[in-house]
């Protein structure tokens, strides 16, 4: 998978996505579909960054330096640095993720 889908215009990238008991084997750098917290109806593609329990360092609008992850949430961060990720909204929550990315085209 490219580092941005649909990189060259005119060209269609396809994900299978895969729904079922994804949550427990969810690792960083998977790439998940998660609803948005803000707005549930929207959906975004995002590549996990951190699980439960792991520490990371954020990049600005988030207001703290670092930040841990509570236990059943993850952080997730888009490919491009301008996108709308857990850097804008925090650490998600599992029960937002709607299944993880398992071949692409």
């Amino acid at each position: 998978m490219s580092p941005t889908l649909n990189p060259v215009k005119g060209y269609s990238d396809y994900v299978i996505l895969w729904k079922l008991n994804f949550k427990e084997s969810l690792k960083v750098g998977d790439v998940v579909f998660i609803r948005s917290p803000v707005d549930p109806e929207k959906l975004y593609a995002k590549r996990i960054k951190a699980v439960q329990g792991d520490t990371v360092v954020t990049r600005h609008p988030y207001p703290k330096d670092k930040v841990s992850i509570p236990r059943n949430h993850l952080w997730v961060e888009g490919d491009n640095i301008h996108s709308v990720d857990s850097n804008n909204f925090g650490p998600i929550s599992l029960g937002l993720v709607l299944g993880r990315a398992t071949h692409d085209r």
